[in-house]
């Protein structure tokens, strides 16, 4: 089995089963997280939006993506120039998709 290169350090730290009850008690969090920015950045609130994806990024590096990485970090720098971009919600929410998928896959097959 392949598993999701974003997953592959947590596994190696932290072994198959804690990694499932790892992935399995963050999902919930992480689809938190998603919602709570989501509003935050469609309200402008940038505040909000960088205090969210400062506490996120502490521990999405163990199962995200660079992108998301990249994406968080200026969200917590608030590059509203960037963040205004109409295609950053939307790349955004399409990381958060691809954190959910792989955590999936991965639930699945262990």
């Amino acid at each position: 089995m392949t598993i999701p290169a974003s997953l592959e350090t947590l596994l190696e730290i932290l072994g198959p089963e804690n990694t499932q009850c790892f992935l399995t008690f963050a999902q919930p969090t992480i689809q938190q997280y998603q919602h709570e920015l989501a509003a935050s950045l469609q309200q402008q609130d940038w505040e909000t939006a960088s205090a969210l994806a400062h506490r996120f990024k502490a521990t999405a590096h163990l199962y995200s993506t660079a992108t998301l990485q990249h994406q968080l970090e200026g969200i917590i720098a608030k590059d509203i120039a960037t963040l205004q971009h109409t295609d950053f919600l939307p790349q955004l929410m399409t990381e958060f998709q691809h954190i959910e998928r792989d955590i999936n896959i991965f639930l699945i097959n262990f």
